[in-house]
């Protein structure tokens, strides 16, 4: 079986998740009911940044919960917004959701940035959605260091609609970290 760069990249980056919110404990919760507090990770405002070392590929990276969740639904898992930086594959910038629930089939996921840009993450697979055009992540990233507010809308099997609502302060600070801890210029 052929795993592909981005699937194994999805499957690295999710253990170091697993690893990484293990440590999380809850600090102030939100609307959402959840907090992030970043142990061994800096905390700029609402985003934790930091780096992680795993079979000698480093891994720099930014992770947010969002401020507020909508929706009609009963259970939900951890819910994300990531975005980072693995050198040892030549990703730069690479833009990840994790929904907290198996999105719907042959749907997409929908990024607003304060009502003015509009982004679709086409690439979906259970409970993740990404792009897989370095330009739409770079896009991304950019209205998200001028932003103020982003909504994630997706879709569960089910057909329940999402509404997470993620505050960007802090975000251009974090990012900025991470690009310097990579040797990375942006």
């Amino acid at each position: 079986m052929y795993i592909t760069p981005k699937k194994f990249l999805l499957f690295f980056i999710s253990i170091m998740f697993l690893f990484l919110f293990n440590f999380f404990s809850i600090k102030k919760v939100n609307s959402a009911g959840e907090s992030l507090v970043c142990p061994g990770l800096k905390m700029f405002k609402n985003w934790c940044a930091g780096e992680h070392i795993e079979n000698n590929e480093k891994a720099c990276l930014v992770v947010a919960r969002p401020q507020r969740s909508q929706g009609n639904y009963t259970k939900r898992g951890t819910t994300t917004t990531t975005i980072y930086h693995l050198l040892t594959q030549d990703n730069q910038g690479v833009f990840y959701i994790t929904a907290g629930y198996i999105y719907k089939n042959a749907s997409f996921v929908t990024i607003n940035i304060d009502k003015k840009n509009k982004f679709e993450l086409r690439l979906i697979e259970n409970d993740s959605a990404w792009t897989d055009d370095d330009s739409i992540d770079q896009d991304i990233i950019k209205a998200m260091k001028k932003g103020n507010t982003m909504k994630v809308i997706g879709y569960s099997t089910r057909g329940t609609k999402t509404t997470d609502t993620y505050s960007l302060m802090g975000f251009t600070a974090a990012y900025k970290y991470i690009s310097q801890i990579c040797d990375i210029t942006n």
